[in-house]
């Protein structure tokens, strides 16, 4: 709910508010991810057996690995708790089996006797005895993964054979990064002690499952406010989209779900389908924030993203799914590269918010590349994915620069009334110009054409002082009249270069001021019409700030060609001002209409400034 008041009323600090949010909500992720799980047992607590250590395994899939009479004497050793693939171990088409053997005495014959295995990855059957006692989501083809849920299988009391060799045989299915069973302190003994535990291990899974789901559904309500605000560019819709997708994934994929008993093999299809959209889904975000072209190399990594997804859809089959999934890497691999590169691109020439989005991205590739390529599992120590954190951090920094845009165009929204009303006032004063100065001049004109007709009907002719008063009257209205009307719209922008424009105005004002302007200005061709009058808007404004505001004696102008940027310095030696107080003033909008023009442009501009020691505005803006 404060997110929400917070971005109803945007003001001055509502930046630093929305940062100061998000790094309480990072906050308390963390606070959860730090907590270490508490261990409810001991080995020497009567009523359980801990049953971690080393135990019979082998790759592959048979039926008959079940039944208690099989020699599994042949069968190698690995360690419980552990994944395969830290011990070294290949598994066959993600399939293997433990056989644990268990010798119970008759202290246990009073218990209601039970197994907790906890986690898996990533879906199970459990045999005792050559019986099935349980299982958690579904073998084969069409599986459906229940990595994050604890596992505890009552074991009835007719199967136990005490003083008696027992087997307790796992049926392991791995579909994403690790397989095996992963926490310490698996066992056998009472249910209701075994239960105790596994309550106190689904604590901390469900703090954090809700937390994350808190997390983003405030995301997807932010998102609907941009929405209903009426800021409907593409970069909003699809960073909603990509909020709501990972969402659905988070949910669909969640413990609570699955208790519900309501995931199955098309929820899982579903899940697999999006996840493999996601990469193309932020390439969307990207290139729509930071105005990127949609080359037809990037429309080919979509459409491959696009088949993929449908893919795994409708031929869900382990050796399709392989395949599938080596040229999602390989795809992603080449999307997280074209990410960095828009990112560090627009950072380099100081985009507006860049740094936070940079910050994401390079927070999500890593955890892309450590989840996925170096095969960091933090399923196994915290019950969630890498990405999941990678993402939940993304979608912060994402929200964090797309909240200050929206601050932005508001204040710019708030600019352009204040500018219309100062556009009026100019209209006024232009009208009084004319009416105060051009008028009277006018008038006088024609008095003295009107007395120098009536002498003529005289037969007296004019001298020709009158004569020569006469022209430099109308000589000096018709001066009077341009610099009005190249004050409106300077028509010799069409045929004159930027640099002649600006050279030209600079020495008029060098000769009226008596201020020094040096011009370091590139010849800078072929510049569309638009950009070079608002280019030169942008200078007027600014030399007239300066002229009227800073008392400056000096003011250097540098214009060049910065790549595919146009490159703008404006910098005087005047009394400055405190730059962020400059938003309070209540007159003047000479800065506020040289960033409205930049907005438009969509370029950049920094201004830096400080009493008594001038100021320096940089401006750059692409060329189109």
């Amino acid at each position: 709910m404060k997110c929400i008041i917070m971005i109803i009323y945007p003001g001055a600090n509502f930046r630093k508010m929305i940062l100061f949010l998000n790094l309480l909500k990072i906050a308390f992720l963390l606070s959860f991810l730090l907590t270490p799980t508490e261990i409810a047992f001991c080995q020497s607590q009567s009523g359980v057996i801990i049953l971690d250590g080393l135990h019979k395994f082998s790759a592959g899939d048979k039926s008959g690995w079940a039944n208690i009479e099989f020699d599994d004497s042949k069968w190698k050793t690995i360690k419980i708790p552990g994944s395969w693939q830290s011990q070294k171990v290949k598994s066959d088409k993600g399939m293997g089996w433990y056989r644990i053997h268990l010798n119970i005495t008759d202290q246990f014959k009073n218990i209601e006797p039970a197994i907790l295995l906890g986690r898996i990855g990533d879906i199970d059957e459990v045999y005792f005895n050559g019986k099935k006692i349980g299982s958690h989501g579904i073998i084969g083809n069409r599986y459906v993964e229940a990595s994050k849920i604890h596992r505890l299988y009552k074991i009835p009391g007719n199967l136990i054979k005490f003083n008696s060799d027992n087997i307790i045989c796992i049926r392991v299915m791995n579909t994403y990064l690790n397989g095996g069973l992963f926490d310490e302190n698996i066992a056998f003994g009472d249910y209701n002690i075994l239960l105790i535990e596994k309550m106190k291990r689904e604590k901390f899974t469900f703090a954090l499952e809700y937390s994350l789901f808190t997390f983003f559904l405030m995301f997807f309500i932010g998102c609907l406010f941009f929405y209903l605000k009426g800021l409907r560019e593409r970069e909003y819709l699809f960073f909603w989209l990509f909020v709501t997708l990972y969402g659905i994934i988070f949910t669909l994929n969640s413990v609570t779900f699955y208790n519900l008993g309501i995931k199955n093999s098309l929820v899982q299809q579903i899940i697999s389908a999006i996840s493999l959209l996601l990469p193309a889904n932020l390439l969307m975000v990207l290139k729509n924030v930071f105005k990127e072209k949609l080359t037809n190399f990037i429309k080919s990594l979509l459409l491959i993203f696009v088949l993929l997804s449908l893919t795994i859809f409708f031929f869900p089959y382990y050796e399709i799914r392989q395949i599938v999934y080596l040229i999602w890497k390989i795809c992603f691999a080449i999307t997280a590269v074209i990410l960095f590169y828009f990112a560090l691109k627009a950072f380099k020439r100081h985009y507006y918010e860049s740094g936070s989005t940079l910050l994401g991205i390079a927070g999500l590739i890593a955890g892309f590349i450590l989840e996925s390529i170096a095969g960091v599992d933090f399923l196994q120590s915290t019950g969630f994915f890498l990405w999941d954190y990678s993402t939940a951090f993304f979608m912060t920094c994402v929200m964090y620069a797309l909240a200050a845009r929206f601050t932005r165009i508001k204040e710019l929204q708030t600019i352009s009334i204040r500018i219309f009303k100062a556009h009026e006032e100019e209209r006024k004063r232009l009208a009084r110009e004319i009416h105060d100065s051009i008028g009277p001049s006018l008038t006088a004109i024609k008095m003295q054409i009107q007395m120098v007709a009536k002498k003529i009907k005289e037969g007296i002719f004019p001298e020709q002082e009158t004569v020569n008063e006469l022209i430099h009257e109308i000589t000096h209205s018709i001066e009077d009249m341009r610099t009005i009307a190249m004050d409106l719209r300077p028509s010799f922008l069409e045929t004159t270069d930027i640099k002649d424009a600006i050279l030209w105005h600079a020495k008029k004002l060098q000769e009226r001021f008596g201020i020094v302007i040096n011009l370091n200005i590139e010849d800078i061709t072929n510049i569309n019409i638009d950009i070079k009058e608002a280019l030169y808007r942008i200078y007027q404004e600014a030399i007239t700030n300066i002229i009227k505001h800073a008392d400056a004696t000096m003011v250097d102008i540098i214009l060049k060609r910065d790549g595919k940027f146009i490159s703008m310095e404006i910098r005087d030696n005047g009394k400055g001002f405190e730059f962020p107080n400059y938003k309070d003033r209540t007159k003047g909008l000479g800065l506020d209409t040289i960033k409205e023009r930049v907005e438009l442009l969509e370029g950049i501009i920094s201004i830096k400034s400080n009493k008594n020691v001038g100021t320096t505005i940089n401006i750059r803006v692409p060329l189109k």
